[in-house]
């Protein structure tokens, strides 16, 4: 990890109003994390692709959740990097709302989500006016965007601001390859969560798809990245 922490430059969401984005949407089950991340692309040569990652997990499981998996949530919700919605089942519809919140901010031009089980949420965020794209979880699609990360964090050019939370999903990665190179990541136990991961990496893909208003895609420039 410590590639990952040599990119914890400071984020300021003050000054990313207005920005162009695109979101990743890891919505898991609904006794689980949820994770919503926001990547801003480089406006220049010297620019960073900036990620800001957003979390929540039920209320009444918070404690639960501590005891049994040894992770920190308690501290991470009273430190605000965490965000709780009542009951013992995430809240999509406070989620939807917090999203909707955010496009008000930040120029979110897409919301790319895994295909399981995010119909409804889907729907409504289409009802809010937000373009959203099916993303698959399978090593054609993910590969790409993994690949761009890793490259991306090698050469410093992520700032993520050190959040607690996005670290440990991160650090919980496992990379799985297929006979062809292509990887994904995945996890190695179920206490180990990812869901931030995911989420920033299919942010990622749209980002560098899509860049900036007038800007061309670095896949389109260099091509896909093989390591």
């Amino acid at each position: 990890m410590e590639k990952w922490d040599a990119c914890n430059f400071n984020v300021d969401e003050d000054e990313l109003e207005g920005r162009v984005c695109y979101g990743g949407l890891d919505l898991s089950s609904t006794t689980d994390i949820t994770a919503f991340v926001l990547v801003f692309p480089p406006r220049d040569e010297e620019d960073k692709y900036i990620v800001l990652p957003y979390f929540w997990v039920p209320e009444d499981t918070l404690d639960l959740r501590v005891r049994r998996d040894h992770v920190p949530y308690d501290v991470w919700e009273r430190q605000g990097y965490l965000q709780t919605t009542e009951g013992n089942v995430v809240h999509y519809g406070y989620i939807e709302q917090f999203i909707e919140s955010l496009g008000e901010r930040f120029n979110i031009r897409e919301i790319a989500f895994d295909r399981w089980g995010a119909v409804q949420m889907v729907q409504n965020l289409e009802g809010m006016g937000f373009t959203v794209v099916p993303f698959g979880q399978g090593f054609k699609d993910m590969s790409p965007p993994t690949k761009e990360l890793m490259k991306l964090v090698l050469e410093e050019r992520i700032a993520h601001s050190g959040h607690p939370v996005l670290r440990w999903n991160m650090d919980n990665i496992f990379i799985r390859t297929d006979p062809a190179g292509n990887i994904k990541a995945d996890k190695e136990k179920s206490t180990e969560k990812i869901d931030g991961a995911i989420a920033a990496i299919m942010a990622l893909d749209r980002a560098i798809r899509n860049g900036n208003a007038n800007t061309e895609s670095v896949y389109d420039n260099r091509g896909i990245l093989f390591i």
